[in-house]
This record gives structure tokens, C-alpha cells and sequence, in this order.
């Protein structure tokens, strides 16, 4: 990668910081231009080619905006290309002046050859107007909601349901985003995923080499060596590239199965995300800051079912699921096992994707896409990198950790800590917020605690799979942490 210097007077200048005090990102506004600047090893680690969308506040009463790029100061200015909210588009670098409310949306990525961007704004006669920056979209474009997808097991014996698969999903202008299990691939299948990577609208992930269950014999081999297999194979798609360097965003646990030796080696590998076989899941995951990536996630729900217990095979089920989530302004991420999915004999598929596709105010993108656009959110300073929230960091009363193990089966540990003598409550609470059991209702002295959550409601019966709260409650304290139950 090159690197260029490039100096400036600046006007005003904001800058996150890791815990080592290496700037990541700094968005400065000089002199009506906007300077967007990357730290540069993030760079080389993740790439982040993905246009993200910046929004820029421009005076009123203008119309027939121009917007201009350049990555170096020593290049011409590029024109960017202008879309309407009539139009049709996903993940391009564009512009879209909303002259309603003053607003230039200008999504761009990162390129190869510097780690900045340059951008201005002008009028029709190319002079340059006042444009300052305002943030970043939440999603790309400021859209309403998202629809991503992520798809397991491409192997040589799925192949064909995969090929079927993808091709299906692109005619519906939908992202689809493949676990390959990497020492199931023969040379076919190798150029197979190839072509459905150069025909669009695929990203891959890693899903091990050997899909094992937890624990690993070896877990090294299984999560980089899948990667690196991945890597050496294959060409990636734009979105996952940066000169000669590639990257593989996602990993994909075989079985759902995840602990503590695979989540480290997940972060070592410097994948942004692990999706784990849960449903339920319609909003970004947190940060954790210590293993440098986001939490494992689950998904909205399963295309079909390849357990009886999970999935739908009905499509006003899974189109309701998805008006919920629309609703919400949330992130439908449906997932699916190609291998098990008739697309001849059964309709609820062609229905539901039918339901949920070419929608102007929905982001289409790629599961690993969607995570490198919200990871340079997250290391802008709108937003933190901390998993722990500003409260349990000053409270002087109590100190709440993360249940462990978590995914768990079938029990889990709740630890926490209080400074003082305490009435402390300990309740768990299903994702819709119903109350599923009361752990402790009692006067605490000042010291560790731990409790255990069998998996159980107040009942005493199993509950079933998926999302769950717990929160430590004291009279001037309330802690809530997430927890994921798996079967």
C-alpha cells in the first residue's frame, strides 16, 4: 500500500483513539472540504473498501449539487456519481443531496492507494459551497432497515444447492453470504465459488476445515487455517480487498458450537464477526473492545430448517418476522442451509424473497459488508468501542460481568461484585421482556457473588433456545447483559 502525507490548515478536528492512543479515524472539515483519514495499520488489518455514507450538512435553498472525490491531494477530483431516492442502488459510491433538509449523503470507501478521502461539494458552475460534517449513517444511504443473509456448508457434495442458491438469491438483487467448509472444496468446486463470487451479490465466509464440533483438536487450523485457505483459493469479492491484501470477515460456527479458545482465536484471526445458530438476533452486535471485534450474533431467523426446532417453512411466518423488523428499523438477517432448500417442489422461499427484495429504503449487503461499514462507525467517536456502558464504569456500588460460558448449555455463571451492603435482584428476561425467572430476591453483603442460570423459568421448565437478559438490580443500580442459551 502507498502512503502519502497531506497537509492542511484545519478548521475543526475530531479523533477516537484506541486504548494504545493510535488515532483510527479523523474526520476533519478544511476549508468547505471534508477530510476523512484512517489510521493506517487499520487499514492494512481490515481493508474497509465498503462505502460508508457521510453525511454532510449543506446550505439551504440550492439545488444541482455536484460532490467530488479524490484519495491524494496530487489527483484530480473525481466527479461522484448522483442517485435520487427514486432510484434502485446498494453499496456503490454515490451521492444523494436531499435538498429537503440539507443533507448530502456521499458514500464512499476507503481505496488502496491512501489512507484518505477528500471530498467537496460545489454548485453546477464548479464553484466550491459550504459543507461540513454531520455524522455517519447509521445505514448506508440513511436507509430504513437492512437484509442480509448468510448461507452454511458449501462443500463439493452441496455444491450444486449452493450454485442454485446463489443464482436465485442474485435474481432477487439480494446479498447472500457463503460458509465454506474449506477440506470439503475439490478443485471444481474451488472455481464453482469463483464464478458465483464474480457474479455478484456473493461474499464468502470461513466455516472451518473440517466442520467440527466444540472443543477443537485444533482450533489454529480450523479458524486461520480455513481463512488462509480461503485467502489462497480465491479471488474476493472488491468489498474484501486492499492492493494484494484479502479479507475474510465472517466465521461461521460449525453447529452453533463456540468457547473460549475459538472466540480467541477468532480475534486473532482479526475477523470482524462469528455467527453462531441462534434466531432472533435483528440488531447490530456490541463491541468488545479487549478481544478487538464483535460479540457473536445469531440471526432473524432460518430459510427452511435444518433442525425441527428452528426455522420456517411458512412464508407469512417469515414475511411477518420481517415486516417486525422493518418496522423497527432493524437488521433481517436470514440464514439458511442451501443444501436442504427445494426450490422446485416448495414456493415459501420464492414467496418470501419475492417479499423482501428491491425495496428503495432497505440496504442490501453482505453480512461481513454490513460489519466493516459498522465497524468504522464504531471507531468514530459518535459511537464506542467499549462493550460497558458509561454507568458501570463510574458506579461505586457494583460491578457486573459477563455471564460465563456464554453460548452456554445447559447452565451459565453470573458474576458480580458489591462494594457495599446491598437488596440485590437478579432476574432473567426473554428478548421480548417478559420476565422467564427471578434468580435472587435478597440483602447481600459487600464482596464476590456468583449465581448459576440453569436454562429454566420459574417453573422449573427447560426453556427454549435463543436470547436471553439477566440484570443486577440494586435500589440505585440496574445492569443488563446478554445472554445466548444454546441447544
Amino acid at each position: 500500500m502507498k502512503h502519502y502525507i497531506v497537509t492542511f490548515f484545519s478548521v475543526t478536528c475530531l479523533v477516537f483513539s484506541f486504548n494504545n492512543g493510535r488515532a483510527a479515524l479523523s474526520i476533519d472539515t478544511i476549508r468547505n472540504q471534508t477530510v476523512i483519514t484512517l489510521d493506517s495499520q487499520t487499514h492494512l488489518d481490515y481493508g474497509l473498501a465498503y462505502p460508508v455514507t457521510y453525511e454532510l450538512a449543506i446550505p439551504s435553498n440550492n439545488n444541482n449539487l455536484r460532490a467530488y472525490r479524490k484519495f491524494i491531494s496530487e489527483e484530480p477530483w473525481y466527479r461522484i456519481e448522483e442517485k435520487t431516492s427514486n432510484d434502485f442502488f446498494n453499496g456503490i459510491e454515490v451521492v444523494r443531496f436531499d435538498y429537503e433538509h440539507n443533507i448530502a449523503y456521499v458514500s464512499i470507501g476507503f481505496s488502496e492507494i491512501s489512507d484518505s478521502i477528500m471530498i467537496k461539494i460545489t454548485d453546477s458552475n464548479d464553484n466550491i459551497i459550504s459543507s461540513t460534517y454531520n455524522s455517519i449513517s447509521k445505514y448506508y444511504d440513511n436507509r430504513d432497515a437492512v437484509v442480509t443473509s448468510t448461507a452454511d456448508d458449501w462443500g463439493a457434495y452441496s455444491d450444486s444447492f449452493f450454485v442454485e442458491t446463489c443464482e436465485i438469491f442474485r435474481s432477487f438483487n439480494l446479498w447472500i453470504s457463503c460458509g465454506v467448509i474449506t477440506d470439503f472444496i475439490d478443485s471444481n468446486t474451488w472455481v464453482s465459488i469463483q464464478n458465483q463470487l464474480d457474479a455478484g451479490n456473493v461474499e464468502i465466509a470461513s466455516h472451518s476445515r473440517t466442520h467440527p464440533h466444540a472443543p477443537y483438536d485444533n482450533v489454529e487450523s480450523e479458524v486461520l487455517g480455513s481463512k488462509n485457505d480461503l485467502i489462497e483459493n480465491l479471488t474476493l469479492h472488491f468489498y474484501n480487498r486492499n492492493g494484494s491484501n484479502q479479507y475474510v470477515y465472517v466465521w461461521i460456527a460449525p453447529y452453533g458450537d463456540y468457547d473460549e479458545n475459538i472466540d480467541s482465536m477468532v480475534s486473532i484471526g482479526k475477523y470482524l464477526i462469528p455467527r453462531l445458530f441462534y434466531e432472533g438476533d435483528n440488531s447490530f452486535s456490541i463491541w468488545n473492545n479487549n478481544m478487538g471485534m464483535y460479540a457473536p450474533v445469531g440471526a432473524s431467523i432460518e430459510l427452511g430448517g435444518y433442525y425441527s426446532s428452528t426455522g420456517s417453512y411458512n412464508a407469512f411466518e417469515l414475511n411477518m418476522i420481517f415486516t417486525d423488523v422493518l418496522h423497527h428499523g432493524g437488521i433481517y438477517h436470514l440464514m439458511s442451509h442451501p443444501a436442504i432448500l427445494d426450490w422446485e417442489n416448495e414456493d415459501f422461499h420464492w414467496i418470501h424473497l419475492e417479499h423482501i427484495s428491491n425495496r428503495k429504503n432497505i440496504w442490501y449487503v453482505g453480512f461481513g459488508h454490513l460489519y466493516s461499514y459498522h465497524f468504522l462507525q464504531s471507531i468514530y467517536p459518535t459511537l464506542s468501542m467499549i462493550e460497558e456502558d458509561i454507568s458501570s464504569n463510574i458506579n461505586d456500588e457494583i460491578d457486573v460481568g459477563q455471564n460465563y460460558p456464554n453460548p452456554f448449555n445447559p447452565t451459565t455463571n453470573i458474576n458480580y461484585k458489591l462494594h457495599k451492603e446491598e437488596f440485590v435482584k437478579v432476574i432473567v428476561y426473554d428478548v421480548l421482556g417478559n420476565i422467564v425467572d427471578i434468580l435472587l430476591k435478597a440483602r447481600q453483603f459487600p464482596g464476590d457473588k456468583s449465581l448459576q442460570w440453569n436454562a429454566t423459568n420459574k417453573k422449573g421448565q427447560k426453556v427454549n433456545s435463543g436470547v436471553y437478559f439477566f440484570s443486577v438490580e440494586t435500589g440505585n443500580y440496574k445492569k443488563t447483559k446478554k445472554m445466548i442459551l444454546l441447544k
